[in-house]
Formats: structure tokens, C-alpha cells, sequence
């Protein structure tokens, strides 16, 4: 049986300023996949609707990992599904936001405040509003699925290994930089990985607000994943709950935090026993 745990928090730095929550995180389960999501909109100046883009981030992923058959896999090789799957998931984003914005335009009660620069890039690219970055994971029968574009991430674990999913592979991706899905050039950016399930314990997607306390990822595996794995094996997920509460309300960097995680049926918890 696949166990699973999703949760987004209000950084306090949010709390304190009035501001809305940009952080989304959500989770699908049938019986045949599950699915966790963790998303970060922006929330720069310009960004006036970035918690709908990390919303409809979170849907996107869900739709579309959704929509995967077991066939696929002996239609076409990973690279081939992998590409399949980037598009796919940039296209249903780019459906949402046009749907929101099809129903309810931008306002000027919205871009009071911005300079002209910025009314007019919103004017020519109102998709901007909408700044987010995306993870996700599905287990899907012996299959592993994770999806990633901009900070935060996508980690797999193995006994007492933490991988990250994909390669560092931009410096953009440090110093409140990202890559973002409202880039024109997202679909360059946004990465796609199938991995076999024996190979790993389980996944755990996060936004930066989760990791950057941390400060390495070693310290991030030993006092987090480890931790957080173990409570959910014992069924304590009010105990995650609670941590990622005060993770955003107290004891983090004021940022918003979203985490979700999966464990594999094949997990074996004495790897993870007092951690």
C-alpha cells in the first residue's frame, strides 16, 4: 500500500505583510496511482496572480500524470514519453491560466501600484501574472514519475540515501532566481524523469521555503527526510502536519513551505527505524 502526505503552510513573513499564500500542494490517490504536488508562485510585484499559477501548477501535474497509461510505456521509449509528458504538462498550465484569464481579466484595482514597464509586459503577457515553479511525483505500478521546473525539488531516497531527481543545472535557480512556467522557454526548463520503483524507497517534492533552512542537503536528509519517512510509516502524519506548521509559522526562514511525499509498498521500515 502506497502512503502518501501532502501540506502547504503560510511563511510568517506572509502573515505579517497581509499576504496571501503562494505556496500549493496537493495530492491524488486511485487504485491504480497516486500523485503529490508541491508549487511555489512567485509573489514579486509583478506576480499579482501567482497563487492561482501554483494552483494551477498542481493541476496541471494531477491532469495530466492522470491521463498516463501502462500501454505508453511499451509504446515508446523513456526519452519519447518523457518529452510527451514535459509538453503535455506546460500545455494544460498554459490552459488553465487562459481559462482564468478568459473568465476574469486582469483589473487595474490588480495592477495599482506596478510602474508602466510592468503594466505593460503584463499587457502583452498577461501569463506573467501567473509566475510559478512546479514538482511532482506519481507512483504508478512499478513506475516512479517526477516532474520539476525552478527551485524547490524533487528528491528520491533509498535506505539511508537522499538523491535529488534532477541535476542542479542553473545558477538561475538561487537567490530568489528561478525559472518560472510563465518563461516563454519553460518547456526548455521544465524536466521530466521515469524512474523503477524497486529503486528507490519513495520521493519526497518540496518548494525552497522547506530546504532552505537547512542549508546542505545532508543536513536537510538526517534532520527531514529521514524523520518525516519514519512518522509517516508509523501513521503520524499529524506529527508532519503539526512540524510543517510551525516550519512556516515560527521556525523557518518566513518563507511559505509545501512539502509532499511518497512511499513506495516496498519501502522497508527497519531502514528508517529512530530516525
Amino acid at each position: 500500500m502506497v502512503k502518501f502526505f501532502t501540506k502547504t503552510a503560510i511563511g510568517y513573513t506572509h502573515v505579517q505583510t497581509g499576504k496571501i499564500c503562494q505556496d500549493f500542494s496537493a495530492c491524488y490517490h486511485d487504485d491504480e496511482r497516486t500523485i503529490i504536488t508541491a508549487c511555489d508562485g512567485h509573489g514579486g510585484e509583478i506576480y499579482i496572480r501567482s497563487d492561482k499559477g501554483s494552483k494551477f501548477a498542481s493541476e496541471a501535474i494531477i491532469n495530466v500524470f492522470k491521463r498516463v497509461e501502462k500501454s505508453v510505456f511499451y509504446r515508446a521509449n523513456r526519452e519519447e514519453i518523457e518529452k510527451k509528458l514535459r509538453l503535455e504538462i506546460l500545455c494544460e498550465w498554459n490552459a488553465l491560466v487562459e481559462r482564468n484569464l478568459a473568465e476574469k481579466p486582469l483589473t487595474k484595482r490588480e495592477t495599482a501600484g506596478l510602474n508602466e514597464d510592468k503594466i505593460f509586459r503584463l499587457k502583452t503577457d498577461p501569463q506573467v501574472a501567473y509566475g510559478t515553479t512546479l514538482n511532482g511525483a506519481m507512483i504508478f505500478g512499478n513506475k516512479m514519475i517526477c516532474a520539476s521546473l525552478g527551485d524547490g525539488g524533487c528528491f528520491v531516497f533509498k535506505r539511508d540515501k537522499v538523491y535529488p531527481v534532477f541535476d542542479d543545472d542553473s545558477d538561475e535557480n538561487v537567490a530568489n532566481l528561478t525559472y518560472s512556467m510563465c518563461q516563454t522557454d519553460a518547456f526548455n526548463h521544465l524536466a521530466v524523469k521515469i524512474v523503477d520503483l524497486p529503486a528507490v524507497d519513495g520521493a519526497i517534492v518540496f518548494t525552497d521555503g522547506l530546504i532552505n533552512p537547512y542549508r546542505s542537503l545532508d543536513n536537510f536528509a538526517t534532520a527531514l527526510v529521514k524523520p518525516v519517512v519514519s512518522k509517516l510509516l508509523a501513521g503520524k502524519s499529524e506529527e508532519i502536519d503539526g512540524f510543517i506548521t510551525e516550519m512556516g509559522a515560527k521556525i523557518g526562514i518566513g518563507d511559505d513551505v509545501s512539502v509532499g511525499m511518497l512511499l513506495s509498498p516496498e519501502i522497508k521500515p527497519k531502514y528508517y527505524k529512530g530516525k
